[in-house]
């Protein structure tokens, strides 16, 4: 995910940035821990669906091609992502969760800009 994503998927440039780079410093280890699960699952003879599916989307959310991004009118769904990583902590090791919750903190507040945008277009209309 890069900063010229964002934008063009409809997030304000100054916030582009701090999402952008706290995205790229933990998808990283997400996406590998996510596949240890995956690969402890089907050794242990578990069930790893979900964080198949889970692993799945956030890979998308990172190309920018998830469904919440591509719907009509595009743009780059904070609620999608943050519901994603915030899925994803329960998986997590101690060392990845700190930087993961501060990339949940910054799109919870880039899903309360858009829900606020969204109430006064409403009201407006």
């Amino acid at each position: 995910m890069n900063v010229a994503q964002l934008i063009d998927n409809g997030i304000a440039a100054d916030e582009a940035g701090s999402i952008a780079a706290r995205w790229n410093s933990v998808y990283d280890g997400i996406r590998e821990e996510l596949t240890a699960r995956v690969k402890s699952a089907k050794t242990l003879g578990g069930d790893a669906t979900r964080i198949k599916e889970l692993r799945l989307e956030l890979g998308q959310l990172d190309r920018c091609t998830h469904r919440a991004c591509t719907q009509s009118p595009p743009g780059f769904s904070a609620y999608a992502a943050l519901r994603l990583i915030q899925e994803s902590l329960r998986y997590l090791p101690l060392e990845l969760q700190g930087d993961t919750h501060r990339l949940a903190a910054l799109l919870a507040d880039w899903a309360r800009v858009v829900q606020g945008r969204a109430g006064r277009g409403a009201r407006r209309g």
